[in-house]
């Protein structure tokens, strides 16, 4: 098989791989549109469904029409772009795809999906410096970026192997490893922030995939010495025939015969000394190579276990600090709390005392206002009552003055209208009777002592001693007058005898 073909063959596994697992790959529109600051509208969104739905059925004519039509709308869409991209590998037009790829990684640098898709498509072509340079544009942009590490572990294992095919020109039919390089199926950017779990550690993962490359080199090296051994001795046992060959036909006698055994013979000896000494070397190669292959592993293991080992103690570390953190936080909020707790409880207390003091103080003001307010109406209903009593006596020394005079006017001017009358007589013949007595005295002298008052409202009763002198009789005797207040006077409501 031609060396062309030979390179064909892993192209067309790719595009297998491709097609299979282009069904089981989303398209993250919306990551992207927030990477770039061109939010895409539900229109945009449904118009990818779309594209997406072509795809996953192998429409990748439609799907491209389609793309081209909503880029015409959104040209600086970086989805759309590289969504075409796929669409032009999948319908094995390289050249255009890389086009694209190329605009992409142009337009926008830090994405590393373009890089490692450019890297898949000129792997395809046998362009594995350029593979190469692309992949290590898309580490620049992620150094940990798994599918990209892996590919160019692939690239630098196809490297060594062309080297050494056109160095030793082996046979084209040995079991060379082929790359099987991944195309990436969504645009994602850098959304991991430079981590990733399975690769925590980009220096790790690097020397991991140049190790690998180192190894397998290595063992290509040991194989093609091995091979180009037994092929020397292969040649030369085969030119050491021809001329043995040619020697036998020329010998014409039986000398010349035996001499022609004799030399086959010695032929045959050093052609199986010669293919046991190749065996023997290329065995030695192999062991040699597997050995070298064998330390490489074990210190690119020992490496990863040393890695991991440090990348463990360093999360135990950090969960550890994590812990004292979140720990030292809640202490810390439990204490705030607690003062918090405390300082209300004081103020709250301090507030209390402060209303019960100032409650207190309220009601000894009020009781005080009340107080004087008692004594204020108790000091007026006093001087009311003093100036009743006065008003009182001073009716009492008018009527008995009034009856000294005899101004019987003036002296029946001191009974109220409703005065209770003796013996149930009418107020005039009662006032008559009265006049008659008073006027047929020559002189009257009617004197009042000892007078005492007390006042019910707007009822005043009097007890007194009354001396009464007439040019007829003479009594000292003991009188109650009972008072009603009508308006503005005090007026004699009954007349009773005795205190």
């Amino acid at each position: 098989m031609a060396p062309e073909s030979q390179e064909q063959t892993p192209i067309h596994g790719l595009r297998d791989l491709i097609s299979k697992t282009a069904h089981k790959t989303a398209v993250m529109s919306s990551l992207v549109a927030a990477l770039f600051a061109a939010p895409a509208s539900l229109a945009h969104a449904s118009e990818m469904s779309d594209i997406n739905k072509l795809m996953r059925a192998g429409q990748y004519a439609e799907a491209l029409t389609k793309t081209d039509a909503v880029l015409a709308k959104h040209p600086r869409d970086a989805q759309l772009r590289f969504t075409k991209g796929l669409i032009l590998a999948e319908q094995n037009r390289s050249a255009e795809a890389i086009a694209v790829f190329t605009k992409l990684t142009e337009d926008f640098p830090d994405l590393p999906e373009p890089y490692n898709n450019l890297a898949v498509l000129y792997a395809a072509d046998g362009q594995y410096d350029k593979a190469r340079a692309a992949l290590d544009m898309a580490m620049r942009t992620n150094p940990t970026y798994a599918t990209a590490l892996e590919n160019l572990g692939d690239v630098y294992a196809k490297l060594a192997s062309q080297a050494y095919d056109k160095a030793l020109q082996i046979d084209p039919g040995a079991n060379v490893p082929q790359p099987k390089l991944t195309l990436l199926r969504s645009l994602n950017g850098n959304t991991t922030g430079g981590t990733v779990p399975r690769l925590a550690s980009a220096a790790a993962a690097q020397r991991d995939a140049k190790a690998k490359a180192e190894a397998s080199a290595a063992e290509q090296q040991q194989r093609a010495k091995a091979l180009a051994a037994e092929k020397l001795a292969q040649q030369a046992a085969a030119d050491k025939a021809e001329a043995e060959k040619n020697a036998i036909s020329k010998a014409t006698s039986e000398k010349e015969k035996a001499a022609a055994d004799k030399a086959a013979a010695e032929k045959a000896a050093a052609e199986k000394a010669a293919a046991e000494k190749a065996r023997a070397e290329k065995a030695r190669a192999e062991q040699l190579a597997a050995e070298q292959a064998r330390a490489q592993k074990a210190a690119a293991d020992k490496a990863a276990a040393e890695q991991k080992q440090k990348e463990l103690l360093a999360q135990k570390d950090k969960e550890q600090a994590e812990k004292l953190a979140r720990e030292q936080a809640a202490r810390a909020e439990k204490e705030k709390a607690a003062q918090a707790t405390a300082e209300k409880a004081k103020a709250d207390k301090l507030a209390a005392a402060e209303k019960a003091k100032a409650d207190k103080l309220a009601a000894a003001e009020k009781a005080k206002a009340d107080k004087a307010r008692a004594d204020k109406e108790k000091a007026k209903e006093q001087a009311s009552a003093e100036q009743d009593k006065t008003a009182v006596l001073a009716a009492l020394n008018g009527w008995a003055k009034a009856w000294s005079d005899k101004d019987v006017r003036g002296y029946l001017g001191h009974y109220a209208s409703d005065f209770d009358t003796p013996k149930g007589a009418s107020r005039k013949e009662w006032a008559e009777e009265r006049r008659a007595r008073i006027e047929d005295k020559g002189r009257i002298s009617v004197k009042v002592s000892n007078a005492t008052v007390s006042i019910n409202g707007n009822t005043a009763t009097v007890r007194y001693r009354q001396i009464y002198n007439s040019d007829r009789l003479t009594v000292d005797s003991r009188k109650t007058l009972i008072f009603v207040k009508q308006g503005n006077r005090w007026l004699i409501k009954q007349e009773r005898s005795g205190g």
